[in-house]
């Protein structure tokens, strides 16, 4: 079978910024490989020394040279379709929401192939969600007035595009919720396929870890919080990312000086394992998530996650692999105080955390799940 894989990036272009989609489109990638089938990589790049086709890892990479512009995302759409036209796919698959999708539909329904859409967020079905983020974002006013048009003409491309596919994968029972409730269709919940070579190599230090951007959503700031109200401090606590806001990061360095927190800054994607394999618990504190990739990173490594306001699938209670605060952080800072003062009661749930990922995220039948979906047309309406 050949799959396309229509993304935006790939995850070690130096030139593409790391974020979740792209970490679990490698590891999903290089999961189906294994399983004989022959995967092309369809993707934006701004190296212009790259050439049009390589071979990475076993996986077909086909680069499209990315430019700027405000109509760069409809440039770009006839490039990926004459790709596909050359590579003649069996099926296609697309993670998160873009102009890919419609393409990826398209092709779909012209050629009578099978199309899999995988939601990436809580919001991933919201229609019209540019127009929204624009309305949200801090930019004067004519700005948002000359960009509705065009971001609203770049929304109707993607609103047709969520309805095209022939499955659409959800990461939760609440994605798949409002996958229902939006589109009128149901998803189907398959975990991210996930896998660390050197999982069981854990040699933790006394560490309390946080990793994500530094951005208004993961809140990193109320990790430092947190750590001010914290009784047991003979651990080491690291706040690991960055933001390209000088001023925010100059304040949020100044903040962890008091509290002898370690920034270390952003950190290369080959290196967060590392992080993980050293910390005794890894907190998170965003103002929600999906089934974030650290989560997993955490469990595989034997690391409990300790979050603020999300738990995917009720698994952190549920399988005593974690805890999740509901929103109150003086509860979040009981927890992880409980935690560090009870080295057994820690032991027992980094086991659970490792032998539930293990479970759920290296789990080859999940593979299998996406290679069923990948020849199993449906019906569209």
């Amino acid at each position: 079978m050949i799959l396309a894989v229509l993304a935006q990036s790939y995850l070690f272009d130096d030139s593409a910024s790391i974020n979740g989609s792209l970490v679990q489109l490698y590891n999903l990638t290089q999961g189906l490989k294994g399983k004989n089938v022959e995967v092309h990589y369809l993707c934006l790049t701004i190296d212009k020394e790259k050439p049009k086709t390589e071979t990475i890892d076993g996986v077909h990479m086909h680069w499209i040279q990315s430019k700027r512009g405000l109509f760069e995302w409809k440039r770009i759409m006839p490039l990926y379709k004459a790709i596909l036209e050359e590579i003649s796919p069996d099926a296609l698959y697309v993670r998160g929401r873009n102009v890919m999708q419609y393409v990826a539909g398209k092709y779909a329904i012209k050629h009578k192939k099978v199309f899999v859409w995988g939601t990436n967020g809580d919001d991933s079905a919201e229609f019209y969600k540019n127009v929204k983020r624009l309305n949200t974002s801090k930019k004067p006013l004519f700005k948002k007035l000359l960009l509705y048009p065009l971001k609203a003409f770049e929304d109707v491309y993607i609103n047709k595009g969520m309805k095209m596919p022939d499955h659409i994968v959800n990461q939760n029972t609440y994605q798949k919720d409002q996958t229902f409730k939006i589109l009128k269709r149901e998803g189907v919940i398959l975990n991210s396929y996930y896998h660390i070579d050197n999982a069981d190599q854990k040699k933790p230090r006394n560490q309390v870890l946080w990793l994500a951007r530094w951005s208004k959503e993961k809140q990193p700031e109320l990790f430092i919080e947190l750590i001010s109200k914290l009784k047991n401090k003979q651990v080491s606590f690291v706040l690991a990312g960055d933001t390209n806001d000088v001023s925010k990061r100059n304040s949020i360095v100044d903040s962890t000086r008091k509290y002898h927190i370690e920034t270390p800054g952003k950190i290369a994607y080959n290196d967060v394992n590392t992080y993980f394999s050293e910390a005794l618990v890894f907190v998170n504190t965003s103002y929600r998530e999906g089934v974030s990739n650290t989560f997993i990173e955490a469990m595989l490594n034997g690391v409990p996650v300790l979050s603020l306001n999300s738990n995917p699938n009720n698994w952190l209670t549920d399988f005593n692999i974690g805890y999740c605060a509901d929103g109150d952080l003086n509860e979040l800072r009981a927890v992880l105080e409980d935690l560090l003062n009870d080295r057994e009661k820690l032991k027992i749930m980094s086991e659970a955390a490792k032998n539930f990922a293990k479970q759920q995220f290296s789990n080859p039948q999940t593979l299998d799940s996406y290679i069923n979906l990948f020849h199993k047309h449906a019906k569209r309406k």
